[in-house]
């Protein structure tokens, strides 16, 4: 008996492009103010911060993955991005921070603000 191996496929390669997009994200946003609020609930993997940006409103900003907008697991002070939130609240600086808006989040009644980059003020 005459052993038969199949062929491998050719890939084309505009398909294979096609496929391999990546997801766009939502646009980078920046605000500025001072943290005026800090939300933990490690349960849920849940860590807000309020911001009153500098023309008065609040934008509620997360920690969560900034390119899919799902939460993180085990945030703690080891976390950079919670550890400069922390350090802005307790010092009353000023921060600038870089979100991606995720759209809403029907469990918190606030949309996925998450946040990608900080930057401490003084």
């Amino acid at each position: 008996m005459k052993e038969e191996t199949a062929m491998p496929k050719k890939i084309d390669p505009i398909k294979l492009h096609t496929v391999m997009q990546p997801i766009a994200l939502p646009p980078l946003v920046w605000a500025d103010g001072t943290v005026h609020q800090i939300l933990v609930q490690p349960g849920e993997r849940f860590y807000v911060f309020a911001l009153r940006k500098s023309d008065g409103t609040t934008a509620f900003l997360r920690i969560a993955d900034a390119h899919t907008g799902l939460p993180l697991n085990g945030v703690s002070t080891g976390n950079l991005v919670f550890d400069l939130m922390k350090e802005a609240y307790f010092r009353k600086l000023t921060v600038e921070i870089g979100y991606r808006d995720f759209g809403p989040d029907p469990q918190a009644g606030i949309n996925k603000l998450c946040i990608d980059r900080v930057s401490l003020v003084q």
